[in-house]
């Protein structure tokens, strides 16, 4: 699939689940946005990819790193591994910036103990404005800005019940992201092979003759416009309106 109905994958699915995870309305939008980035993340295992350009050759490196500890496109962050090595490193680097002292919160002191976040943030924020063509030329820029402004408020750290356990935005964020594109990808002839290491079969979600072809008629005009329809319905429901009409009283 292309990067940009990745992105809006993800934004489907944390804006589809902010009822049920309890999000309150001050973080619906920093989590669809940061889900959205998610949506792309497995790419960065493939240099020429949307999230692998968003800072230029620095993301580029580590996206060559990647592919070369991951075995290649489409395998190791394509995986139920990858989810959970990506959403493990979001959930650390959350914890980094609790464990900073008190006394430099109140005070909005510069701490190293932000920076993990900071960049996790970052690379999310720009990689979604990427994906989706907003704000052109300085949508790294918004993207560090917005990264430093939900560290500062602690945005990211606010925590969302998932089963028994209470789980950072971030980390939900980057879990349901990955989750979704790799969703995405298993709807293409590709497939993805969700076992890997321990096994290269490819997985798909519909039959041979269903599955689409990226950036073909069915991508372009049944999915694009279906995931923003979706998002559309899923942030009307989020933000307290119903999905049904009310039935006038008798």
């Amino acid at each position: 699939m292309l990067g940009r109905d990745h992105a809006l994958s993800g934004a489907v699915a944390f804006a589809a689940l902010a009822t049920s995870l309890h999000v309150h309305e001050a973080y619906l939008a920093a989590g669809v946005a940061l889900t959205a980035g998610a949506g792309v993340l497995p790419d960065i295992d493939h240099p020429d990819s949307t999230i692998s350009r968003s800072f230029g050759f620095l993301t580029e490196w580590f996206a060559w790193v990647v592919d070369r500890l991951s075995g290649g496109h489409r395998h190791g962050t394509h995986s139920l591994l990858g989810i959970a090595v990506f959403t493990a490193a979001a959930y650390g680097a959350g914890l980094y910036q609790l464990s900073e002292p008190k006394s430099v919160t109140r005070h909005l002191v510069f701490s190293w103990h932000i920076v993990p976040a900071a960049l996790v943030l970052a690379l999310l924020y720009s990689a979604a404005l990427r994906a989706l063509h907003i704000g052109g030329h300085f949508g790294d820029l918004i993207g560090i800005a917005a990264a430093l402004a939900t560290c500062f408020t602690g945005a990211d750290l606010t925590q969302l019940p998932v089963g028994h356990w209470h789980v950072p935005l971030l980390a939900t964020a980057v879990a349901l992201g990955c989750a979704a594109h790799i969703a995405g990808d298993e709807l293409t002839h590709g497939g993805c092979p969700l076992l890997w290491p321990l096994s290269m079969h490819e997985f798909h979600l519909l039959p041979r003759p269903l599955q689409i072809t990226t950036a073909k008629l069915c991508e372009t005009w049944v999915v694009f416009p279906l995931l923003l329809a979706g998002l559309a319905v899923a942030v009307w429901h989020a933000t307290g309106h119903p999905l049904s009409i009310p039935q006038p009283a008798k």
